[in-house]
């Protein structure tokens, strides 16, 4: 059998497989206030994205 009849052989194959749904991962949100408010992080006073300029940036020549 030749490298592409391989292939072609693994690609066929993985689209008989039946797909077995994954679950999504769960997690606490209680769990991961904690762990932004261990690393100094406040949710309940965000920061302001800083103001975007209106006019582009001049080249300097």
């Amino acid at each position: 059998m030749g490298r592409k009849a391989k292939l072609k052989k693994l690609r066929r194959d993985e689209k008989l497989k039946p797909e077995i749904p994954t679950p999504p991962p769960t997690f606490d949100e209680t769990q991961f206030v904690t762990n932004l408010e261990r690393q100094g992080y406040s949710l309940k006073q965000g920061d302001r994205a800083p103001e975007i300029p209106q006019s582009g940036a001049e080249p300097q020549v």
